[in-house]
């Protein structure tokens, strides 16, 4: 290769360098305020309730036992640690739903959001159904830690009689309800 090429090649290289540094600088500026809305809810032990896509309500651990929380045993099994049966507390998702008065029986479906880009999609049908689906914010009589303290919270949805946790979503952020 002569120098020349190589000197384009260099000058390529940079200009490509260059073009994905800006690129990362301004996804990083646009996401900024998502990050700082992130570590508010988690702080705050809250999550968001948005009904195709726009703000509902922002639910905290206060309005969850203010709705009389169930105490349950069940199965986690995770990919990663040895099944183990534990307990947990949380609202019924029908129930808070209920309380705050969003009717999911005609939205084509309602999405659990977490911290980490998890999304777990349920169906109307399986949200209505009684000792379904749970938000929790306790495990073995401990509040849900942080994702950053190496914890599932604050908040947990669990499914209950799921085989497996991989549904799950942990460290809920958002609950979505979607009308088709």
């Amino acid at each position: 290769m002569s120098s020349g090429t190589a000197g384009k090649a260099n000058k390529t290289v940079y200009l490509v360098l260059g073009l994905l540094l800006v690129a990362v600088a301004v996804l990083a500026f646009v996401n900024r305020g998502d990050a700082e809305l992130r570590r508010a809810l988690t702080e705050n032990r809250e999550f968001l309730i948005r009904i195709n896509g726009e703000y509902a309500e922002t639910v905290g651990l206060q309005t969850l036992l203010d709705l009389s929380p169930q105490e349950f045993t069940t199965l986690l099994a995770t990919s990663i640690t040895a099944p183990r049966d534990v307990k947990l507390r949380g609202v019924e998702l029908r129930l808070l739903l209920e309380a705050l008065e969003i009717d999911v029986t005609n939205v084509s479906h309602i999405v659990v959001s977490g911290l980490d880009s998890y999304y777990s999609p349920l169906s109307p049908a399986e949200v209505q159904r009684e000792e379904s689906i749970y938000v929790c914010f306790s495990m073995d009589g401990e509040l849900l830690k942080p994702q950053d303290e190496g914890g599932y919270g604050p908040f947990l949805m669990v499914i209950r009689g799921s085989r497996f946790a991989q549904r799950w979503c942990k460290y809920v952020e958002a609950i979505d309800i979607i009308h088709s």
